[in-house]
């Protein structure tokens, strides 16, 4: 069974489909780096029911670290903060030592539209698979406890409505060379901080 928590998996014939030629490109550019991360270890520790609470909380925090700075950059709704953010305090750790976690400081501080909406494609993919990572906590957290692991449930049964409307976005956007290059570019670079972000993960936590 692939990671797709973070690793994606997108799916195909959507009546939603942008236009494949920019679909196809998405995939194309962001393959080798979803590969890689299939095999990280945190994640694979997730998907297999082996993490421990102290490595679990460890990549929770430095998932937070991505996330709360994306957020911020691409002016979204702090979803994914807010769930980082009660699922860390559910796993003790305090409000305090939360404001402090080290944060990414690799998003441009100013960027196209179309560079966002690439880069997006990155975060929205991966709740995907995200329910399933969910599920595959029951040996740490017990079966049926919500608590600890909101930022893989997402948006739970909506995940898929979510994922086709940003599609819906994807598919309307302009067509253009120049605009499929700086989505693709938004894509790519997203996924490159995200990868070297997950770096050293458990450093001083295992």
């Amino acid at each position: 069974m692939d990671i797709h928590a973070i690793a994606l998996e997108y799916p195909s014939g959507s009546a939603c489909s942008p236009a494949p030629n920019l679909r196809e490109r998405l995939r194309e550019a962001t393959s080798e780096v979803h590969e890689r991360l299939h095999s990280h270890s945190g994640l694979a520790a997730v998907q297999s029911g082996t993490i421990g609470k102290a490595a679990y909380t460890a990549l929770l925090r430095r998932l937070y670290g991505f996330h709360r700075p994306f957020e911020v950059a691409a002016n979204l709704v702090p979803d994914r903060t807010v769930w980082l953010e009660h699922d860390l305090i559910d796993l003790g750790v305090d409000p305090r030592s939360l404001a402090a976690l080290p944060r990414s400081i690799a998003f441009p501080a100013k960027a196209s539209a179309e560079y966002l909406l690439g880069a997006r494609y990155v975060v929205e993919g991966s709740a995907l698979g995200g329910r399933g990572l969910a599920r595959q906590l029951d040996a740490l957290l017990g079966a049926g406890e919500t608590k600890g692991r909101c930022f893989f449930a997402g948006h739970g049964a909506e995940t898929g409505a979510v994922w086709r409307a940003y599609l819906d976005q994807l598919s309307s956007a302009q067509a253009g060379a120049w605009a499929q290059a700086a989505i693709v570019a938004g894509a790519t670079h997203t996924f490159a901080i995200f990868e070297q972000w997950l770096e050293g993960w458990n450093d001083g936590y295992d």
